[in-house]
């Protein structure tokens, strides 16, 4: 087929975008994508055509303008849009020019348009590029990418409805990622769930909040006496802060998994009831002070990743309140309000 389109002049960009990626200006995740970018870009470009016939589109398009017989290419004003829907100064400022964030996040099958066509875009118009582009792989079913055409898709108000919101947030931030596509299946999303949410946190907070109900607690007790425990919880805003900036939900959740079994460990190997029945008084307030404390972080930090369980938690650990520092990816809740108070 041979036709006459408007042409984007790429050529006349692509060493500014180029340089860029390179620098890190613009910082393309993971390290892959960044390479897959600049090899691209080293190779040689083209020019791109960014319209098409009216006629053979039928009609249907955003005009040229000036020259109604052709009609602008969808992945030329799909990208504009980022900018075009900010209504008004104020919220272009805001959220474009203003912030010193702008991040994409997308599917790994439209990288060139975001890493290099609109970059070069935003270069000839003389406007801030993103600071991030994050690029994820593919859920799968059976192996093969999901999609409408193929009819193989997963309702995921269906899922949510059926096994809870919680537990569907869990599945793709624990399993999906690590720069390869991912086979989603009904089992491993339970068998994640109750392995994890219900057999492992939940059933960490339950022996918690349980214990201290049977003997009470001294809220001056000091939670140092499981060192292993309060140094692992008191480490864990940090390393999911951390895994965050990179991106890595997996990272941040196994964070998260990582507090979990140290929890449940401490319960197995301390024995609270024991020490309760060998009035070891000091050493059982100690472990259960131990025990809320790494409860009532794990309530905070889950919150951003399975919020109701969050919620439920920070219920029946009686941690309604915020006070304090917070990190920088969300707000801590602290040590506020004793479970209950031994007599």
């Amino acid at each position: 087929m041979t036709e006459e389109n408007w042409f984007f002049r790429l050529t006349r960009y692509a060493g500014a975008v180029e340089e860029a990626v390179r620098s890190g200006r613009v910082r393309v995740e993971p390290a892959a994508r960044r390479n897959e970018v600049l090899a691209f870009l080293r190779a040689g470009v083209a020019d791109v055509s960014v319209s098409r016939p009216a006629a053979r589109a039928g009609g249907w398009g955003i005009p040229v303008p000036d020259d109604p017989e052709q009609v602008v290419y969808v992945w030329w004003d799909a990208l504009a849009n980022y900018v075009t829907a900010l209504d008004g100064p104020g919220a272009f400022r805001t959220w474009w020019t203003g912030s010193a964030e702008r991040v994409h996040v997308i599917g790994k099958g439209i990288l060139r348009f975001h890493a290099v066509h609109w970059l070069a875009l935003l270069v000839s118009l003389r406007l801030p590029l993103p600071t991030t582009v994050f690029v994820h792989e593919y859920l799968t079913v059976d192996g093969v990418k999901i999609s409408k055409s193929r009819a193989n898709a997963v309702d995921p108000v269906e899922l949510v409805d059926r096994f809870g919101g919680d537990a569907v947030r869990w599945w793709l931030l624990r399993e999906v990622g690590g720069g390869a596509d991912t086979d989603f299946t009904v089992t491993r999303l339970v068998q994640r769930a109750d392995r994890e949410l219900a057999n492992g946190l939940g059933n960490l907070a339950n022996r918690t909040v349980s214990l201290v109900h049977r003997y009470g607690w001294r809220p001056d007790s000091d939670p140092d006496a499981l060192a292993d425990l309060t140094a692992a919880a008191r480490a864990l805003p940090a390393r999911i802060d951390d895994a965050l900036r990179r991106f890595d939900f997996a990272a941040a959740t196994a964070a998260i998994w990582d507090v979990v079994q140290c929890g449940n460990r401490a319960v197995e190997r301390e024995r609270p009831w024991e020490l309760a029945r060998r009035d070891a008084t000091a050493r059982r307030d100690g472990v259960l002070a131990a025990l809320v404390h790494a409860c009532r972080v794990l309530a905070a930090e889950c919150a951003p990743f399975i919020p109701d369980g969050a919620q439920r938690l920070r219920g029946q650990l009686g941690a309604g309140a915020s006070v304090g520092p917070v990190g920088p990816a969300f707000a801590r809740l602290a040590d506020a309000v004793p479970v209950c108070a031994a007599g």
